[in-house]
């Protein structure tokens, strides 16, 4: 019981400092490499990686949650007393942002809200705009930016305006003769049974000549896995061999 009241500060050096300043550098460029270089050698799917990536935020938060707690553990070691004193105190100070900060982590793994998703949370309604560690922000009709903490809208009922994140999107490319249009393209696409009826397709031209004309569209599905089907179906009843998007 004597230890936890003990001061003992020869725990404490210069290359405990050292120590943090290496770890913390080197975290940080493993994470930079990762998502900046690594991740498009590791995983060659544009669908998954774009999954992947839109998760790295919320990792990285808590690897670096891990970082802070590991060197609070380096600071408190040398006087236990005093630092479980300061945390105690530090958590009680800080306790509405630590809510935040873990309910936005599940807010933002489970994935149910998405970036440019249509939402209603108590009396706010609006586009999402970030998902920030610590709150929310929507963006209103007049173009105002509302924040709203994670904790709040874990006491409130959320009501989605649109579902689009509840479909996995796709968008590729597909050149045709002048003599098929849009509508044609579309009721194709209807007849295909890996496509939701929730949400029509996306069909804009963008370059005509010499009698083809080239289309972006972005058709909703009900897997990520129907994507090739889709992309390959609809480019093989336009009679024109595939191309890569």
């Amino acid at each position: 019981m004597n230890e936890f009241f003990k001061i003992d500060l020869s725990q404490l050096s210069l290359f405990n400092f050292l120590g943090l300043a290496f770890l913390g550098g080197f975290t940080y460029l493993v994470m930079y490499i990762f998502k900046n270089y690594l991740v498009h050698f590791v995983i060659k799917s544009p669908i998954k990686r774009k999954r992947v990536i839109s998760k790295l935020p919320v990792i990285y938060t808590l690897v670096w949650m891990l970082y802070v707690l590991y060197t609070l553990y380096i600071f408190i070691r040398p006087f236990p007393f005093l630092g479980v004193l300061l945390s105690l105190v530090f958590l009680y100070l800080g306790r509405e942002y630590l809510m935040n900060l873990i309910h936005g982590l599940f807010f933002r793994l489970k994935g149910d809200i998405d970036l440019g998703q249509k939402i209603a949370v108590d009396k706010y309604a609006g586009v999402v705009h970030k998902m920030n560690v610590f709150e929310m922000e929507i963006q209103n009709r007049e173009g105002e930016i509302i924040q709203i903490p994670y904790s709040n809208m874990v006491k409130t009922e959320i009501i989605k305006k649109d579902f689009s994140s509840d479909f996995s999107s796709y968008k590729f490319s597909i050149l045709v003769s002048d003599e098929i249009t849009e509508h044609d393209i579309k009721n194709r696409i209807f007849q295909m049974p890996w496509i939701t009826s929730v949400f029509p397709p996306i069909v804009t031209r963008t370059i005509q000549g010499e009698g083809k004309i080239n289309y972006d569209i972005i058709v909703y599905a009900l897997d990520e896995k129907f994507f090739t089907h889709i992309e390959s179906d609809l480019k093989t009843s336009m009679s024109l061999p595939r191309e890569t998007s």
